[in-house]
């Protein structure tokens, strides 16, 4: 595979997989990344085990611990690090939410002003969603700046519809009749609007 990743190198592991989903999701709404890795900085004492984060002795027993941390894909005690990739943890900084000074929701694309569409008889587009699908929202923000207009359909509250239209997937996109699901589909569909319009 290729891809860029978003490597999240953790003070210490999160308080359980709520907390990991939430990263999760804030990283997948606003950057547009195939892969990510979530990577817990430890220490580990002989004598009492796992310590939370970063801890090179151990507050116990005062005695040296191993500290571990991901270094290409693997977890290592980081004074077995060669001198680059020891100089590369220590330079490692810790993001911090509240001092952000990051005001986009989203990754921002250069604006465009398209040419006024000529006159068809309008369709109704619905696009069938879940509240808490990541994937739906990047849907949402590819028809926004395709400028179709639609109707989100909450899968949740619109069971009937989402039966009586086989939809197992979220996002799908309807429209005249025809289906469009995941975020590649709404992909195909604009890209059939835009073509038609050429």
């Amino acid at each position: 595979t290729s891809g860029t990743v978003f490597h999240a190198f953790l003070g210490e592991k999160l308080p359980d997989w709520k907390a990991a989903a939430s990263l999760v999701r804030k990283i997948a709404e606003n950057y547009r990344l195939p892969y990510y890795t979530l990577s817990p900085t430890y220490s580990v004492c002989k004598n009492h085990g796992y310590l939370a984060g970063e801890q090179p002795v151990c507050p116990f027993c005062g005695e040296k611990a191993e500290v571990y941390s991901r270094i290409t894909g693997y977890y290592r005690p980081v004074q077995n690090w060669n001198d680059g990739k020891a100089q590369e943890f220590k330079d490692r900084r810790t993001y911090d939410i509240g001092a952000s000074k990051l005001t986009h929701c989203g990754v921002q694309e250069q604006a465009q002003t398209p040419e006024p569409p000529a006159e068809q008889p309008c369709e109704a587009v619905e696009l069938f969603a879940t509240k808490t699908c990541p994937n739906c929202k990047q849907a949402e923000q590819l028809l926004d700046a395709a400028d179709i207009r639609y109707t989100v359909r909450f899968a949740e509250e619109n069971r009937d519809a989402v039966r009586a239209l086989g939809i197992r997937q979220a996002p799908t996109l309807v429209a005249g009749g025809q289906k469009w699901t995941g975020v590649s589909g709404v992909r195909e569909f604009i890209a059939t609007k835009e073509n038609a319009n050429v």
